[in-house]
């Protein structure tokens, strides 16, 4: 049994989607945690940083949701979920796990700062994602060239953290919901793993 140590307010949800296609919900053991327990000795033993989500598979400690994602599918390879190592699709898998928990939270976490576009564009050499121009023109050619998923035909993990991401920006207005990205957050919404993401309710509210 694996344990997950997660709170409902955090990044850790984006998880579930991902839990419901590798069917193995009941093999997870979901430990909510407080954020005022967070910075507590017990807890700070597991995950030094004192944040959650935080994966513990038979002492095997993965904390950060991407390398969650990433393990988990390679873990369950056989679900399909990811490219085998020598796969030539792992590259883009890869940039897109890791450009969705970079330059994209770095962007959002920015944006809900209330950083302008002006203080970014003076930082821009030293942030991930450059500047919103630069970000914007990646996310609009990805989707473009989605067939219809990211890599391809076949739906992976990454199609799932990049798309939960997406509608939660849109959902919240940091990010505008551009046509270029309907097609792939219409199909990815069409998931069962996706029903409960509220997020999609907010985009068709």
């Amino acid at each position: 049994m694996m344990k997950l140590y997660n709170n409902v307010q955090s990044r850790g949800m984006t998880l579930f989607p991902l839990f419901k296609e590798l069917g193995i919900e009941e093999q997870i053991d979901q430990i909510q945690i407080a954020y005022e327990d967070m910075h507590k000795a017990d807890y700070l033993k597991i995950n030094p940083m004192g944040k959650v989500p935080c994966l513990v598979d038979q002492g095997i400690v993965i904390s950060e949701t991407a390398a969650i994602f990433t393990y988990l599918a390679d873990k369950y390879i056989e679900k399909g979920l990811a490219p085998a190592l020598d796969d030539p699709k792992r590259g883009a898998y890869l940039k897109w796990m890791f450009f969705c928990h970079g330059p994209l939270t770095e962007y959002m976490d920015l944006r809900s700062l209330e950083v302008s576009n002006e203080q970014i564009e003076q930082k821009k050499r030293g942030l991930a994602f450059g500047d919103q121009e630069t970000l914007f023109a990646f996310l609009k050619q990805g989707m473009q060239q989605a067939n219809p998923y990211l890599l391809g035909e076949k739906i992976s993990a990454v199609d799932l953290y990049v798309g939960y991401w997406l509608v939660f920006a849109i959902a919240f207005k940091i990010l505008p919901y551009l046509d270029e990205f309907k097609p792939f957050l219409e199909l990815i919404e069409q998931r069962d793993s996706m029903k409960d993401v509220v997020w999609f309710q907010k985009l068709n509210g």
